[in-house]
């Protein structure tokens, strides 16, 4: 689900006009950054067989939550001032 919502931010983003170069690019990085931090940290926080509590990996799934947020609101910014 969050790759196919990445998917669609990379092409409204070509809708965005009113975004500057630098803008538009950490829209995109953070975008596409959620996809990938949010289940490394699920996944890896208990990969060793021996875990009963999830290691410091965990907070990965919250930083992906928030570069998440952040890009969807750039991009709702640059959509709606367009």
């Amino acid at each position: 689900m969050l790759v196919i919502l990445a998917l669609i931010a990379m092409l409204l983003m070509d809708r965005a006009t009113s975004l500057s170069d630098t803008l538009r690019a950490v829209a995109r990085y953070t975008i596409v950054a959620a996809p990938i931090l949010m289940p490394i940290g699920f996944f890896l926080s208990v990969a060793s067989p021996s875990a009963e509590k999830p290691n410091a990996l965990i907070y990965l799934v919250p930083l992906g939550g928030l570069s998440l947020a952040v890009g969807v609101l750039i991009l709702g910014i640059g959509l709606v001032t367009s």
